[in-house]
Formats: C-alpha cells, sequence, structure tokens
C-alpha cells in the first residue's frame, strides 16, 4: 500500500514560510523477512504426509489382520494333521460311520468304508469339502508319504480344514475336520479400517479446502490493499479464515485511521491556510486603515462643515443630495476598514459574565420590525452564561441571525437556541432556506465569499473571529433540509478549551 505522510508539508499553503523538518523514517523495512516456504506449499507437505501416515497405516493394520488369520489357520492345520495321523495309526479303535474320540476341542473325524462317501451326520457346508477329500484320500495307497489330503475351504462362519488319509484296514479312510471361526475382534478391526480410510480422505479434502481457503482470501487482501494505495475508502473484505479474517479488520481499521488522519490534515491545512490569509490581510488592512481612515475622516468633517453651512445658505438641492450620499457612502467606507480590522486581527473589549439568553432575545427584539418586512418569525429558546464581550457577541448574533433571515422563505421560520455545554455555552440559529452549494460549503467563513448580491462577504468571517477570539468556534452544516449554523463560546479561552470546541468534545 503506498505510503501516507500525514505531515504539514505536503499543503500548498499560500504564504506559507517554509519549514525544514528532518526527514521521517521509513516505515517499511528494507530488510526482507525469510520465509523458507510459502503457506501453500506447508499445507501440501501436510497433506502428503498425512497421506503417507495413513497409507502406512492401513496397510499395518491389514498385515497384522492377515498374518494373525495366517496363524490361527496353521494351528488348526497341525491340529487337523495331528488327529488324522492319530486316527490312522495301526491298533486304532477303528468303527465306520462312527466318529472318533479326539483330544482337539471342535476337531471332527472319522472313518469311512469304500467309495469314499461323506458321513451322513455332517453339516450340509462340510459334505462337499469332506466329500472331496475322502476320494482323493481313497485313490491313494496305504502307507506312503503322499496319502494324506489336506483342504482348506471357506464355507459359511469361518474357513473348513479337512484332512483325509487311508486306514490300516484296507478300504476305509480316516478324516478329520475343524472349522476355524473369525476372531471376534475382526469386525472392531475392519470398522477401524473404514474409519482410518476415511479420515484419510477427510484429511485431504480439509486440507485442499484450506489450501483453496487461503488462496482466495490472501487474493482478496492483495485486491483490497492495491485499491487502498489510491482510496481509502476501498471496502476490505473478510475471509472465512479467521486468522486472514483478522488481519482484513486490522486493515480495516488501520484505512479508517488514516482517512481520518487526511480529513484531519486537510482540516488543519484549511485552517492554517486561513490564518496565513488572514495575517496577510491584517498587515494589509493595518497599513490601509492607516492611509484611509484620515482622509475619510478629513473628508467627512469637510462635507459636514458644508452641510452645516448650507443650512445658512439654501444650497441647490442637487449639491445637498450629493453630500449627504457622499457622506453615507463614507460611513459605510468606514464600517467596512472597521470590519476588516475585526476579521484580520479581532480585538475583543473587556469580558464580564452575563447570561447568554436575554442578551439573545435582546438582539432579535432589537431585529424584529425587519424580520417582520420579510414575514419571518424569530423564535428562541434556552439559556446559558458564559464571559463575554457584550458587544461583539451581539454583533455576532446580529450577523448569524441576518443571514438566516434572508435566507428564509417568506413565511419562514428562523429557530435560535441557547445551551449549555460543559464549559460552553452554545448558540445555534436554524432555517429553511436553500444554503449554499455542497461544492463551496468550504469557502462559506473565507473573507470576502458571498451568495449576496449586495453583501460584502465579511460576516461570517467576522462571527467566527468573535467565536475563536472567545476559545469557541462557529459551524456550518445542512441537516433534514435545514441550514445549521452554531456559535459556540467558552468560558475559558484557553488552547485547551478552543481545541474542545473544535473536535466537538464537552470540557470537563
Amino acid at each position: 500500500m503506498a505510503e501516507q505522510r500525514l505531515s504539514a508539508e505536503n499543503v500548498p499553503f499560500a504564504g506559507r514560510t517554509a519549514v525544514h523538518r528532518p526527514a521521517a523514517p521509513d516505515l517499511l523495512g528494507n530488510r526482507p523477512v525469510s520465509i523458507s516456504r510459502r503457506i501453500k506449499h506447508r499445507l501440501v507437505t501436510v497433506i502428503l504426509l498425512g497421506v503417507i501416515t495413513s497409507a502406512l497405516s492401513l496397510v499395518a493394520m491389514v498385515r497384522v489382520i492377515s498374518q494373525t488369520t495366517g496363524s490361527r489357520v496353521e494351528r488348526g492345520r497341525a491340529g487337523v494333521l495331528i488327529e488324522i495321523s492319530r486316527l490312522a495309526e495301526p491298533g486304532a479303535p477303528q468303527a465306520l460311520d462312527a466318529p472318533a474320540r479326539s483330544g482337539l476341542i471342535g476337531v471332527r473325524g472319522g472313518f469311512v468304508g469304500p467309495g469314499g462317501q461323506a458321513p451322513s451326520g455332517l453339516p450340509r457346508e462340510w459334505q462337499a469339502a469332506v466329500g472331496s477329500a475322502l476320494e482323493a484320500a481313497g485313490h491313494a495307497p496305504p502307507g506312503s508319504s503322499n496319502a494324506t489330503v489336506t483342504t482348506e475351504t471357506a464355507v459359511p462362519g469361518g474357513t473348513l480344514i479337512v484332512a483325509a488319509r487311508p486306514a490300516a484296514i484296507p478300504g476305509t479312510v480316516a478324516w478329520a475336520a475343524y472349522l476355524i471361526p473369525p476372531p471376534m475382534w475382526l469386525r472392531t478391526w475392519q470398522m477401524i479400517v473404514v474409519a482410518l480410510a476415511l479420515a484419510t480422505a477427510l484429511l485431504v479434502t480439509v486440507a485442499i479446502a484450506a489450501v483453496i481457503t487461503v488462496k482466495r482470501g490472501a487474493a482478496a487482501l492483495n485486491v483490497a490493499l492495491d485499491g487502498l494505495a489510491t482510496d481509502l475508502n476501498t471496502p476490505v473484505p473478510r475471509p472465512r479464515l479467521r486468522e486472514l479474517s483478522d488481519v482484513a479488520d486490522g486493515i480495516a481499521r488501520l484505512a479508517r485511521r488514516l482517512a481520518h488522519a487526511r480529513d484531519v490534515q486537510d482540516d488543519m491545512g484549511r485552517q492554517l491556510a486561513m490564518k496565513d490569509r488572514l495575517a496577510a490581510l491584517g498587515r494589509v488592512v493595518a497599513g490601509v486603515a492607516h492611509e484611509v481612515r484620515n482622509p475619510l475622516a478629513s473628508i467627512k468633517l469637510r462635507l459636514d462643515l458644508a452641510a452645516s453651512v448650507g443650512s445658512d445658505a439654501a444650497l441647490p438641492a442637487a449639491v445637498g443630495e450629493a453630500i449627504v450620499h457622499a457622506s453615507r457612502e463614507i460611513t459605510r467606507l468606514d464600517r467596512l476598514v472597521a470590519d476588516l480590522l475585526v476579521v484580520a486581527s479581532p480585538g475583543i473589549g473587556p469580558r464580564e459574565p452575563i447570561a447568554i439568553g436575554p442578551l439573545v432575545h435582546a438582539r432579535v427584539d432589537a431585529l424584529g420590525p425587519w424580520s417582520d418586512v420579510r414575514q419571518v418569525t424569530i423564535r428562541v429558546q434556552g439559556d446559558a452564561s458564559a464571559p463575554v464581550d457584550v458587544d461583539a457577541v451581539a454583533r455576532a448574533v446580529d450577523n448569524l441571525v441576518r443571514n438566516a433571515v434572508e435566507a428564509s422563505p417568506p413565511g419562514g421560520v428562523v429557530d435560535v437556541s441557547v445551551q449549555q455545554l460543559g464549559e460552553v455555552a452554545a448558540i445555534a440559529v436554524e432555517d429553511r432556506g436553500p444554503g449554499v452549494p455542497a461544492a463551496r460549503a468550504q469557502e462559506l467563513f473565507e473573507p470576502f465569499f458571498t451568495t449576496k448580491p449586495d453583501g460584502t462577504g465579511l460576516g461570517l468571517a467576522i462571527c467566527r473571529s468573535i467565536a475563536r477570539a472567545h476559545g469557541g468556534d462557529v459551524t456550518y452544516a445542512r441537516k433534514n433540509d435545514a441550514t445549521h449554523v452554531e456559535l459556540t463560546l467558552s468560558r475559558a479561552s484557553s488552547p485547551a478549551a478552543h481545541t474542545a470546541v473544535l473536535t466537538g468534545a464537552t470540557p470537563s
């Protein structure tokens, strides 16, 4: 984001003296920060590690299950072979179609005659596997090393191991069978494997979603930063990721503070420009007033003498009217010079603590006949107190009320309210006139700025000079199609009180 310098050096003020200040330190560090990998690469690494770990865990669990099942099958096969060896050995009691007694729990066995038919008492699932083993063993010669036939068949309920071998009696075959059921924990382990596979898929999905979310959030913040580089009012989006959302909130707060600081800087620039212009105006007026007032006074004195002489000897009517007109113009010029002196250097007289409400009522009563001619009603309410120069404040109130009445249409109403705000007395004047164009509102308190054809443009400038001399200010605003002008007066005209009035704070 482009650097925003908040110093007053970049504000062009007419008539300012150049001030050399040390260069401000660069807020952007030039030393790069070392980052080994980007966040996206780290998330991809997390995905790979998670997938590898889950795959290894799955393989290990499958191997454990397979080896455990194989060990159980081996033990079952060994037991069946031991049993068939015991049944087929010479001297063993042999009875056809009768189960043999076995020392291995769960083993079933016996003897069959020629033909190799499976015993009738076996479960239906066993008969095919046992019959096949008996048929294969019936063709083997007794006593041969390959006479024993062993089969493993998957049947409902587990793995069936069957062993058959020719017995000592010719034509007789001994058999033994053992069902190995699945382990009780197999179902649990299968569920664990499925859960682990699902967890792996979820890990991959979440990580990919996190990569996409981070990438989109960072891209949105970059776009917002590019916009803030040229416009501090650019909206800052809030990414769904909480960490990026906190960063976005911080950027938005910074932008708001920079915008506020820029507004304060602009306001201070306008005030400094105003002070510079008033200072220049004061220097000019001080010289002009001295050079103009004396000649004007001399001219007026001679005109008055001419008028007094003319009272004894009749003067022509045209000459008398010219003398009266010239006297009025000289009086107007003298008043204009006095107004310029007030604007340039507002010297106020001694202060005395008074009630502001009665003072405002008195000025409104004095303006009553004039406002009645314009068919405008003036209403006054409220009261406050402050130490003021009565004549100066009365002049300021007259200017504000006159402006409001002149701006009001026939039949309009001007509301004047007086209010005590802690150490500040506020006089608010409101009218329903059209107001000043928004584009020119900043020029409202400039000397010689006026929208009236016969105005001098010094009224509001005089009001502001008087208000600031009393530690207050004059502000203008448009509220609900009404013009609202407020004059504030502080009980203490110290810089702190003046600052409190300018910022809208109420002094304690």
